[in-house]
């Protein structure tokens, strides 16, 4: 659970933007010894955003799913501290729908100089970007 980058999230790319247009899904996942249901409710009053609602994915179905779809390095992929934009009308079924735009926070997978680490600003310019297309 990174509580810093929700938190940068947050601060820089959802509380700016001021359109019930935007909808925000956090999904709180144990990644490391401690993480657990009681600390991601806890963790939910970092994005106390009306328009974001919050998840526990206790199994890592979704990080484990998204490994693949954004073709993480092989061996690792689990998608976690991971930032995801989606277009207006994606669709939500049986087949997980890529992203528009992610950027990420996942050193020991990616590093800090692969081009998607998360930059607080270039994110919220692509999300304001899609919420007013």
């Amino acid at each position: 659970m990174c509580r810093d980058g929700a938190r940068l999230v947050h601060e820089k790319v959802i509380a700016p933007i001021n359109t019930d247009q935007l909808k925000v899904f956090v999904i709180w996942t144990p990644r490391y010894p401690g993480d657990n249901r009681k600390r991601a409710v806890a963790a939910a009053g970092i994005v106390p955003d009306s328009r974001a609602t919050h998840f526990w994915d206790a199994n890592g179905y979704l990080p484990r799913e998204y490994g693949g779809i954004l073709d993480l390095p092989e061996g690792d992929q689990f998608a976690w501290d991971t930032y995801m934009v989606f277009g207006r009308g994606t669709e939500w079924n049986h087949a997980l729908p890529r992203p528009h735009n992610w950027m990420h926070q996942m050193s020991k997978s990616l590093g800090r100089d692969d081009p998607r680490w998360l930059d607080g600003d270039e994110f919220a310019k692509t999300v304001a970007r899609m919420v007013s297309e």
